[in-house]
């Protein structure tokens, strides 16, 4: 059998085929081409390359080798570019996250370590130090003799822990407690039954009562109930001059008057103590203690009389009582430095209860009150004439019962003929009419310029918190009638002070001097300031004040309007006034019963030492000035010349005619008193 033909590029079998090997490395170390029939190829070209031919033998068919499936050839990929800072939203997101937290943390320690530092230094002292406070004593007040009007005390505070009182000991406790502190059982019993810890059962026990009930505790051997140190404004007279004293809030601070008005200066300077404790709280006994004294507060010196005051209280209030009016006040000046002696209101509070204060009346009417004086103004319009040039005492007047003046027609209070009055007539018989001839011969405006010299329409200065100026209706504002009311107190309104210190402007020949309360105040180191003495103002000279006060004797005198106001043994000069109120009833109009009945006035006349003006409020059956405020004013005359051994001069008042008796002989009442 013939083998098949072999093919000539195929080497013989047997041949090392070394010089092929050695193309192929080489072409291999040029780069390898990775087809298959690279290799044949190489393989013959080697033979060729010996010089040797293959031998001719029978051929067969050339078997290929099985091709690899080829893949396709992926296209090239462009070079990618290298981006910087190119991130994932997600990594963005996490990344600021973590930025802000840092920022915040960061933020967080600068403000510790840097700007709140101090504030934690302090905090962590706080923790290891405890600082007590040591409260001031309120100062005292007293009169012009050094007699206490409101002192501080030291009291007790009974507390109870309720968890710690059984059920059945409760009612035990309530029936011991109640009469040592003032309440009712049943009402200590249900504060016992309150579910908490802290029960205040009485506030500010004074320290007798404080030491009963702890003996009471001891004895018993009861727990639960303690005291607590504290304080307590005492009032000793409690209502005398509650008026001009005040009173004080629950927390101690001022609430009204002179406890209000002196407030920072009564206070005093809270103290401290600091020391060191434990973790417990508990003071460290080998600490250093460190201590702000207190400061207590300051005593004022007021200028009243502490028993001067209490009994025109007393007569006040039985003034009020027999004459059925609704209230009465009165104002006791010294008539040459203007301070204040009494200053009293009929049904005043209990300055050591303040639920007594009747929240329907002012705290202090003398002062924050105003009415219309009525008649008893019309001695700046005497004098006002007088000054002025235009009057004289003995001047005669043809007085009618009524007359018209702009506009509108003014009458006496009481009907009359037509009278020849002396100018002293008109004012001791309180004749409008005759006022009001007289008011012709000022001009209004200088007249007007007077009523504001004597403090009329102006707050005096007093030293008192709410105090009322009054009310005088600007010139400008003037209707045509406002000078045929104004002159004879009509349409104008004060103060009892301010009556009293017009009044004490003539008792000082001429010299104003406005009020004052206080007269001193000493700090607690013993250092005293006294009250400036306000300056004087000079409204009439000194003729004019005694040519009034003379003339205001005849008010006093017999045929005067005011002759219950005499003090047998002493000459008194003063003015009665009834004024009519206006009715709410009524529109507002003037009423024909309801008055203000007024009475101001001085003694002795001829050296005047305290000046007295009163009001009473609206009295029973429409009493006139010289019914009720003249007695009054007698009654407080008599106890003070009595009570300040102020003697009589011995010298007797100068009657000046109240008529012109060659004119008009025939009058009712006796020549004898008239003329």
């Amino acid at each position: 059998m013939t083998p098949p033909p072999r093919n000539p590029r195929q080497p013989q079998r047997g041949q090392s085929g070394r010089g092929q090997s050695q193309r192929a490395q080489g072409e291999r170390a040029q780069g390898q081409r990775g087809q298959g029939q690279r290799g044949q190829g190489q393989r013959g070209q080697g033979q060729r390359a010996q010089g040797q031919r293959p031998a001719q033998r029978p051929t067969r068919p050339a078997q290929r080798p099985p091709q690899r499936p080829t893949r396709p050839r992926r296209p090239a990929r462009p070079p990618r570019a290298l981006r910087l800072g190119h991130l994932h939203p997600r990594l963005r997101f996490g990344f600021g996250v973590i930025g802000v937290a840092l920022l915040i943390i960061g933020g967080r320690l600068v403000q510790l370590q840097g700007l709140d530092h101090g504030a934690y230094t302090n905090a962590a002292a706080e923790q290891r130090v405890d600082t007590i406070t040591l409260h001031a004593l309120r100062g005292q007040i007293v009169d012009r003799n050094g007699t206490p009007l409101a002192y501080t005390s030291q009291a007790q505070d009974i507390t109870a822990d309720p968890t710690l009182i059984s059920a059945d000991d409760k009612p035990l406790y309530a029936e011991a407690l109640a009469p040592l502190i003032g309440r009712s059982a049943a009402t200590i019993e249900q504060d016992l039954e309150q579910t908490g810890r802290y029960v205040l059962l009485a506030q500010a026990v004074d320290p007798v009562s404080a030491r009963k009930i702890t003996d009471l505790l001891a004895a018993k051997q009861w727990g639960g109930i303690y005291t607590q140190a504290t304080t307590q404004r005492q009032y000793p007279g409690q209502t005398t001059a509650a008026n001009v004293i005040g009173t004080v809030h629950s927390d101690g601070t001022g609430a009204a008057g002179i406890e209000q008005q002196f407030n920072d200066v009564l206070a005093g300077k809270d103290g401290s103590e600091t020391y060191t404790v434990d973790n417990l709280g508990n003071m460290n006994p080998n600490s250093e203690t460190v201590t702000n004294a207190a400061q207590n507060g300051a005593t004022v010196a007021l200028t009243l009389d502490q028993q001067l005051q209490y009994t025109t209280q007393q007569l006040l209030d039985q003034t009020v009582k027999s004459s059925g009016a609704r209230g009465a006040q009165a104002a006791v000046l010294d008539a040459h430095t203007g301070q204040v002696l009494a200053l009293a209101a009929s049904g005043t509070f209990n300055a050591a209860d303040p639920n007594t204060i009747d929240p329907d009346k002012s705290i202090n009417p003398t002062v924050m009150t105003a009415f219309e004086p009525g008649s008893v103004q019309k001695a700046i319009t005497f004098a006002a004439a007088i000054q002025e040039g235009k009057l004289k005492p003995t001047d005669t007047f043809q007085v009618p019962y009524k007359q018209r003046f702009g506009g509108v027609e003014i009458s006496d209070a009481w009907w009359h003929p037509t009278l020849p009055f002396t100018a002293t007539g008109v004012l001791a018989e309180s004749s409008n009419v005759g006022t009001l001839q007289i008011a012709q011969r000022v001009a209004p405006k200088t007249w007007f310029g007077y009523e504001q010299k004597f403090g009329v329409g102006q707050k005096t200065g007093i030293e008192l918190p709410g105090e009322s100026a009054g009310y005088l209706p600007p010139f400008d504002t003037w209707s045509g009638s406002s000078y045929a009311n104004l002159p004879f107190g009509q349409g104008e309104s004060m103060t009892v002070l301010q009556l009293a210190s017009i009044y004490q402007t003539f008792a000082n020949d001429g010299v104003r001097i406005p009020p004052r309360i206080v007269s001193s105040v000493t700090a607690a180191d013993g250092s005293t300031t006294r009250t400036a003495q306000p300056k004087g103002v000079q409204v009439v000279s000194a003729q004019t004040a005694k040519t009034v006060r003379t003339m205001l004797e005849s008010v006093v005198m017999a045929g005067g309007t005011g002759v219950h106001a005499a003090v047998p043994g002493y000459r008194v000069a003063g003015k009665t006034g009834t004024a009519q109120q206006p009715d709410p009833n009524n529109g507002g109009k003037y009423s024909n019963w309801m008055n203000w009945d007024t009475f101001a006035g001085m003694l002795p006349a001829d050296d005047p030492q305290v000046v007295i003006a009163i009001m009473v409020d609206n009295p029973a059956h429409g009493k006139e000035g010289g019914d009720v405020a003249a007695p009054l004013f007698n009654q407080i005359a008599s106890y003070v010349v009595q009570h300040d051994h102020i003697p009589p001069t011995g010298s007797t008042g100068t009657h000046v005619p109240l008529e012109d008796c060659a004119v008009h002989e025939v009058r009712i009442a006796s020549p004898s008193t008239v003329c």
